[in-house]
């Protein structure tokens, strides 16, 4: 059976998987912090088949880019890219037949100046995870790149600046995948005994 540890638990995407998947561990911020790389180095992964990182963040992307703080940049690097390099590495070096899969964005292929810094911490991840697919070749690194979907995201990208219901106004603007679309194809990926990005648009 495929035993899944899970990542960013509170996720809006992960709470729609949770009740169509068993046999998993999921942690929150506050149980595992990605950021904090030496817990990654010294986690049994020995026991899962699967992983999954939903850990992801912009904060503060709405600004111009010299007035966003060093912080959030430093922080949207460590979750974003940093993160994911260590948690696949060190799975993979337990589990070489592992399944690891992550959310990239459609920002690595066109964004705004105010997401750049978002974009490229998701690119520099794909470009990695492209590379080591050449040296693992029976370990699945899995990308899901999607487009915008209604989650809590972009209300954290205000940093609360903006209330939810602007938020929302603000989704509706455009086409927007929805967490439960993304779940589906998630369960999908969760049986792929090979290494694919797959992407979603609204």
């Amino acid at each position: 059976m495929n035993s899944v540890c899970i990542f960013g638990k509170n996720s809006v995407i992960c709470q729609k998987l949770l009740p169509k998947i068993k046999n998993y561990n999921a942690f929150d911020r506050q149980q595992f912090d990605v950021r904090n790389f030496k817990n990654i180095e010294t986690f049994d992964f020995s026991n899962y088949d699967t992983v999954i990182n939903f850990a992801g963040h912009s904060r503060g992307s709405y600004k111009p880019p010299t007035e966003n703080s060093w912080q959030n940049y430093v922080d949207q690097i460590e979750v974003n890219f940093i993160s994911n390099v260590l948690i696949a590495k060190k799975f993979c070096s337990v589990n070489p037949k592992g399944r690891y899969i992550w959310i990239s964005s459609s920002t690595v292929k066109t964004c705004r100046p105010y997401q750049a810094v978002y974009g490229a911490s998701k690119s520099a991840t794909e470009s990695v995870f492209e590379k080591w697919q050449q040296e693992y070749k029976e370990f699945k690194f899995i990308t899901l790149r999607i487009g915008r979907c209604k989650t809590n995201h972009m209300y954290n990208t205000f940093e609360h600046t903006r209330s939810s219901d602007s938020v929302d106004e603000e989704y509706n603007l455009t086409p927007y995948l929805t967490a439960d679309q993304v779940a589906e194809k998630l369960l999908y990926l969760i049986e792929s005994e090979q290494s694919i990005t797959e992407e979603m648009l609204p």
